[in-house]
């Protein structure tokens, strides 16, 4: 047995405003008018008793129970077709992602407002065929591809990029210059101190990365001056260990009296 439209639209969740209007159903628009030609009864005495005449004959009116059987009889691409015009006149709001404009309940949502929207500018005559009515042939006859690109940099939300504080390069820099004065007794040279900047600048992002995918607890701020010591050792081992000697033997005197 044939489903009912109440049947195809209860299923994908579309319910449709049907409100009347002035004790009437919602018009959407009117179908073209079309011409005949037959013969017409001439006034008395008015030339032949009949002749040919053309007759205009109205469209039928485009309610919102025939946008009901317009849209089950679409197949998949005049669907997404019409969802993607829908939302590049904003009916589905700003989203997320251009997928959710496929989700029947938003469908259902953005064609209830274009609806109303198309009632009430045949009612006050500023659409008077099927111009406002969401219909591919109507609202939407002149959609494009182009005029989706535009609507995603309008209503689809932009991904906020994460910041990650860090320390100033300009410190970052002065204490590469203090560890290897303290360790190595000279100057870093370049490559080192790029190879130590460089060290830093990794630890602080992996931590802040860290630190905004955990909800709660504690996370330990990065000890850039153990980094950069081992940067130092690293760097020149066998210069550390001389100094390292040196300063022992230093601090051995001082303790002994001996300078």
């Amino acid at each position: 047995m044939a489903k009912t439209l109440a049947e195809y639209f209860a299923e994908a969740g579309i319910a449709f405003n049907t409100e009347a209007v002035n004790g009437q159903v919602l018009v959407l628009g009117q179908a073209p008018t079309t011409y005949e030609t037959g013969l017409k009864e001439s006034d008395p005495g008015e030339g032949p008793a009949r002749f040919e005449a053309t007759f205009a004959i109205e469209g039928d009116k485009f309610t919102d129970e025939d946008l009901r059987e317009y849209i089950v009889g679409l197949d998949s691409t005049e669907l997404l077709t019409l969802q993607q015009g829908l939302f590049s006149e904003g009916y589905y709001g700003t989203i997320e992602n251009i997928s959710e404009i496929e989700d029947p309940i938003n469908t259902g949502r953005a064609l209830r407002q274009a609806a109303k929207d198309a009632a009430v500018a045949f009612e006050q005559g500023a659409a008077t065929g099927m111009e406002a009515a969401p219909t591919l042939e109507g609202r939407f006859a002149e959609f494009t591809i182009e005029d989706l690109d535009v609507a995603k940099d309008e209503f689809l939300q932009k991904e906020k990029q994460s910041v990650t504080r860090v320390m100033p390069s300009s410190a970052v820099d002065r204490m590469v210059e203090d560890t290897w004065k303290k360790l190595l007794g000279r100057k870093p040279t370049a490559e080192e101190r790029r190879a130590a900047f460089g060290a830093v600048r990794a630890a602080q992002v992996a931590a802040g990365e860290a630190m905004q995918q955990q909800e709660g607890g504690i996370v330990e701020q990065v000890d850039v001056t153990g980094i950069l010591q081992g940067q130092a050792v690293e760097a020149d081992e066998e210069r550390a260990d001389a100094m390292s000697l040196s300063s022992s033997a230093a601090t051995l005197k001082r303790v002994l009296g001996l300078r």
